[in-house]
């Protein structure tokens, strides 16, 4: 079976390390929201461009009917994937009654694998076949396909070396692009959610998740998220104010 890598990223300068962790796949399109104006070919990586647009979703379905692979391997610029992954997606894809599989991403801080709090163990629906089905949701999009979804057991490595400054231009793109979609989803502004969540958001990750055994990453990790939560319900709270 053909394989193709999609790709969703910023900068069409992706580093050495992670194209290396490509080279096995088939095929490789990679969506760019900036910088390139045309589709151009470097080997066996496609690029494309496709803006953002507030829809994570769309450049997602976009990849889909770019790659020709039969089965689309989803990943993100600053994740890694080992040999051991790939070798058991090659082993599973040739033949299985699965119509995708569900990947563990452990996140890797300052060279520490974080192996608590809600990101230590979390799956994520990132290989399927071409034709099972399509993302919705504008942001934290998701993958719906059609048929049975399996689980491959190596991990998927995603780098948070640059906690803060990564993160935080992210978290304010992610909250006003997720808020208008909570309150679409029956989850509207209310101070209840605006003084719980972001709390219990934190002792959720660090005392029920034990993130507190990974450390000082942990304990970064957990107030993080927790900021998330706050400023998902601040911008819920300012689109509100503003009608």
């Amino acid at each position: 079976m053909k394989l193709t890598i999609a790709v969703i990223t910023k900068n069409s300068s992706l580093d050495k390390l992670f194209l290396k962790s490509l080279s096995l796949a088939d095929e490789v399109v990679v969506i760019v929201d900036s910088l390139i104006k045309s589709p151009s070919k470097k080997g066996k990586i496609n690029y494309y461009y496709h803006p953002l647009s507030q829809e994570f979703s769309a450049q997602r379905n976009f990849a889909l009917d770019k790659s020709h692979g039969e089965w689309v391997l989803f990943v993100d610029d600053d994740e890694i994937i080992s040999s051991e992954l790939m070798r058991e997606i090659r082993q599973n894809i040739d033949q299985t009654k699965f119509s995708g599989f569900l990947i563990t991403r452990k996140d890797v801080c300052f060279h520490q694998v974080l192996n608590h709090g809600e990101s230590g163990n979390i799956k994520l629906l990132r290989l399927a076949k071409k034709n099972a089905g399509k993302f919705i949701r504008k942001v934290h999009e998701k993958w719906e396909i059609n048929g049975r979804v399996g689980e491959l057991s190596s991990p998927l490595y995603h780098t948070k070396d640059r906690l803060i400054s990564g993160f935080l231009p992210r978290m304010e793109l992610y909250s006003s692009i997720d808020s208008p979609e909570l309150t679409k989803e029956n989850k509207p502004f209310s101070y209840f959610r605006l003084f719980v969540n972001p709390l219990f958001k934190f002792i959720y990750n660090y005392f029920f998740k034990r993130g507190f055994l990974d450390g000082y990453p942990g304990l970064f990790q957990a107030y993080l998220m927790s900021s998330q939560s706050l400023t998902v319900r601040v911008y819920q709270w300012t689109n509100k104010s503003s009608f």
